[in-house]
């Protein structure tokens, strides 16, 4: 049975979970394709878990279509992953109004609109998605609006940037801000920008967006993004600018810790000196030695490292079993896994040996190896394994067979029912 779709045209739900998030500012994982799937998300909610997270992008129009395979890659998610939001991305009102009705029914807690992904592919005149509906403020309130229709209950929300070729916040925001989302994401570059410059974080930018924000719509969150590179910088961020939350991307990349600032990597002599956060745990270990008070961070080993890497490589093992090489997921996390590990040799050969396994069972060979040569403890494969164990949320599996079900709302001049 589909639940019937609320209408809350112009309401950013203020009893959703956006207004029970009491921190501030909060910590968000940005949407990232082909990065953050289910299986990066559940060993950062099983590590050191943010206070919202979002799904990698998916096409509504694929979703519309009914690209069952594609359905379930992008959009199954794990309990411990709560709250999660479904961003979707495209330029047909009709098929995000499906969309985020299919999002409800898996039991995603928000939907997230992308207007600022700067990709050719998506801005082209073809697809005229993300940031190329910076250019468009009619057709993206319109897509707000039926976004907001199939969501029901569930918050909207929308991501964007600061202005397509130039920073135009006074001409562009406003248009989203009318449409009372329950909050607004702002990567602080525009679109020609990409990510080649550093972010806006300027008080000329935000100091209005805020204006904005209390003119216009006063409930609606505003997070900024952008060259946030660690949870003490978040903190700097807020305070200095005022955003309700802070969103985090690049720096997430093979670093599921990134979100508990109590994480420290082990440093390791070599050419590269250690980091502020390194040098003040050698000294907090050389204190506790001489019957000092113990150590209040939490030390990542080399072999806890690799321990969570190949958990990880488990994980999305299981996930991806109809495809023909699933370790290749893995790869654009590898060099970010083991950048903390530079001053150890030979980690380009251990990258290049990685790239070449085809299951779990050859990483741990691989990774076992390279933890002997260093004179490093081997990981224990087989318990690891057996520790390991992703399980899809009960609620997206029961509804994944109905999805054929969902229809667009009454009103919608779509017909057709979504065939999966």
């Amino acid at each position: 049975m589909i639940r019937s779709t609320q209408k809350i045209f112009g309401s950013n739900n203020t009893s959703s979970f956006w207004n029970k998030l009491k921190k501030k500012p909060f910590f968000s994982l940005a949407p990232m394709a082909e990065v953050s799937d289910t299986s990066l998300r559940y060993m950062i909610a099983s590590i050191a878990k943010p206070d919202v997270t979002y799904n990698e992008f998916v096409s509504a129009d694929g979703i519309s279509v009914g690209n069952r395979d594609k359905l379930v890659q992008t959009l199954c998610y794990s309990e411990p992953e709560r709250p999660l939001v479904a961003q979707f991305f495209g330029c047909k009102p009709d098929n995000f109004r499906v969309s985020a009705a299919v999002a409800r029914e898996l039991g995603y807690d928000g939907v997230d609109i992308n207007m600022g992904c700067p990709s050719r592919k998506v801005v082209s005149p073809k697809q005229a998605s993300g940031a190329a509906l910076i250019n468009s403020p009619d057709l993206a309130k319109e897509i707000i609006a039926a976004t907001q229709e199939g969501a029901g209950h569930l918050p909207v929300s929308v991501k964007t940037r600061i202005g397509f070729d130039e920073i135009e916040i006074d001409r562009w925001l406003p248009n989203i801000l009318e449409m009372k989302p329950a909050c607004l994401t702002l990567h602080l570059r525009t679109k020609k920008e990409l990510s080649l410059v550093p972010a806006h974080w300027e008080h000329e930018v935000l100091d209005r967006v805020l204006e904005m924000r209390d003119q216009i719509s006063p409930d609606t969150l505003i997070v900024g993004n952008g060259d946030v590179e660690s949870i003490q910088d978040g903190l700097l961020k807020h305070q200095e600018f005022g955003v309700d939350g802070i969103m985090v991307g690049r720096a997430v990349y093979g670093n599921p810790w990134f979100f508990d600032p109590m994480f420290v990597p082990e440093y390791i002599p070599g050419p590269l000196d250690p980091t502020p956060m390194q040098l003040l745990l050698l000294d907090q270990k050389e204190c506790a030695a001489n019957g000092g008070p113990p150590v209040s961070f939490k030390e990542i080993s080399v072999e806890e490292r690799f321990r969570v890497f190949l958990q990880h490589a488990i994980i999305n093992e299981q996930i991806y079993t109809y495809h023909y090489k699933p370790m290749i997921k893995m790869n654009i996390h590898f060099s970010a896994y083991f950048s903390p590990l530079a001053n150890l040799q030979h980690t380009a050969s251990l990258k290049k040996a990685l790239a070449a396994c085809t299951t779990s069972d050859e990483v741990a060979i691989v990774v076992n190896n390279f933890l002997i040569s260093r004179n490093r403890q081997p990981l224990d494969y087989d318990q690891i394994k057996r520790d390991t164990l992703y399980q899809a949320s009960p609620l997206f599996l029961k509804s994944c067979p109905d999805l054929h079900n969902i229809k667009p709302a009454s009103n919608s001049p779509l017909t057709t029912t979504m065939h999966i």
